[in-house]
């Protein structure tokens, strides 16, 4: 390797996406961060070297002893060799990164940097001070360009959600930041609390969504973000706190009954139809062949959207959200956010709603009308919404998250899709037992099956008022 071809530290991380793979950039990040804090650390050592200096100056003038402050000079000596001997190796573990992407093509990931593990889980947190503050609106750029720079982000770390959730549903939000010696952020945490007569008082990073727990330069920044919200929520009275992760902590009990399942897109929609073979395609051309169409936009097929999702979630014994949550959604401008709708005639029988982030495209909702199972309309709409992201040069498609045994799980599987574990950690207050806030729960079975019978347009008004308060 030439000098030229010489990483230098801190790096530009724009300048090496082009030729190191996801995982890399994090590590790089992270070496970043310890090169930035060892940078510090050595500012003030040298500073402090140079007052005992100027001491042992003073003292030989003015024939006092020097022998302290000669040891003290002795001993900062070999801490600042120390530290830049540290640095030395964090500029050799950035070139390491460098020299194992040489080939690319070798160390494509099979999933998104997203789920992609970091490698200092356990690690001494960086030496230096992390001031936790909470971010309000006059922190949102600086929030949001900490976010985008992050590969290891999702799109629910963006700022735009806590106004999402805030005009939506009206709940608490707290959004946590660390801040280094230098005022610089270095990690966040969005939490929400949901404080309910019926199921309680309790926090969610991130409710309503798949993803969203803490997100930082270092995993010790984490731990001291989540330890800073445990402690908010323990005032604040909640019972438990739910962080949703995806990847495993320590010290935090979890659940790991659901899975994502992220399909790696090929490069051509002709590459994914011979991939998923032919029960699938024959499922497809049925599809193709009862006269469906389909449609992408945004506002414009809201009501669409809502028709279908509304009446699939009263089927399921789902309490509905209000239209105007996916309507706020859709309202950021600055969040790729789409709808796709499926129609039978003029009438639509098969939506999903999707958010594309970084290198990945996202299902959180999809909705198909019963009467329509029968020409395959869901079949219709995912090759459709499939070959919609290769076509945009997506590079991963998210399903969403299901249960292991639950019938959508295998749906996704049929697609090429692989499932990638989900790990929700917990910080309880008093209880022994995991909250079950879910339709699995049984204590709910009762309630869905009356819920299946309501009219729809009595669970559109009333069910609104029920799902803000479940996560």
């Amino acid at each position: 390797m030439t000098q030229e071809q010489r990483i230098k530290l801190p790096a530009n991380l724009d300048e090496y996406r082009a030729t190191l793979t996801p995982a890399a950039i994090a590590e790089l990040q992270s070496i970043n961060a310890r090169f930035d804090t060892a940078k510090a650390e050595l500012k003030q050592l040298e500073l402090e070297k140079g007052i005992c200096s100027r001491k042992i100056g003073e003292a030989k003038k003015a024939g006092t002893p020097a022998e302290a402050h000669l040891e003290q000079v002795r001993l900062m000596s070999e801490k600042i060799r120390a530290v830049k001997h540290a640095q030395d190796e964090l500029n050799n573990a950035a070139n390491a990164l460098l020299t194992s992407a040489a080939k690319p093509e070798e160390k494509a990931p099979a999933v998104s940097a997203h789920f992609c593990p970091r490698s200092d889980v356990g690690a001494t947190t960086p030496a230096g001070q992390i001031q936790v503050v909470e971010a309000g609106n006059e922190l949102a750029a600086q929030w949001n360009a900490y976010v985008d720079a992050q590969p290891r982000s999702c799109v629910y770390h963006r700022f735009e959600f806590r106004h999402i959730i805030e005009r939506s549903f009206g709940h608490r939000v707290l959004y946590l930041a660390a801040l280094d010696q230098n005022q610089r952020m270095c990690g966040i945490l969005p939490a929400i609390q949901i404080n309910s007569r019926i199921f309680g008082n309790y926090m969610v990073s991130v409710p309503f969504f798949n993803y969203g727990g803490a997100l930082a330069d270092h995993d010790g920044i984490e731990q001291t973000l989540m330890q800073h919200l445990n402690e908010r929520g323990a005032a604040l009275g909640v019972s438990h706190i739910e962080y949703r992760d995806t990847q495993p902590r320590q010290g935090y009990v979890q659940k790991t009954e659901k899975s994502s399942l992220i399909l790696k897109l090929p490069s051509s929609p002709d590459t994914l139809w011979d991939d998923i073979g032919t029960k699938v395609r024959a499922q497809i051309k049925k599809a193709q062949g009862s006269g469906l169409t389909f449609k992408t936009g945004r506002h414009e097929l809201l009501e669409d959207f809502y028709h279908v999702f509304a009446i699939n979630m009263r089927d399921l014994g789902t309490p509905v959200y209000a239209k105007d949550f996916f309507k706020n959604i859709l309202d950021a401008a600055t969040l790729d956010a789409r709808l796709a709708v499926a129609y039978l005639g003029t009438k639509p029988v098969s939506c999903a709603f999707l958010i594309a982030w970084h290198d990945t495209m996202e299902i959180p909702w999809a909705s198909t009308l019963r009467e329509a199972n029968a020409c395959n309309a869901n079949m219709f709409l995912y090759w459709n919404v499939l070959k919609s992201a290769i076509e945009s040069d997506i590079g991963f498609f998210d399903f969403g998250r299901s249960s292991k045994d639950a019938g959508t799980f295998k749906f996704k599987l049929q697609w090429g899709a692989q499932p990638q574990q989900l790990y929700w950690h917990y910080w309880l207050k008093d209880q022994t037992d995991l909250p079950a806030l879910n339709p699995n729960n049984p204590k709910y079975r009762i309630a869905i099956a009356v819920w299946q019978r309501l009219p729809v347009w009595l669970t559109r008004l009333i069910g609104p008022h029920l799902v803000k308060n479940l996560p």
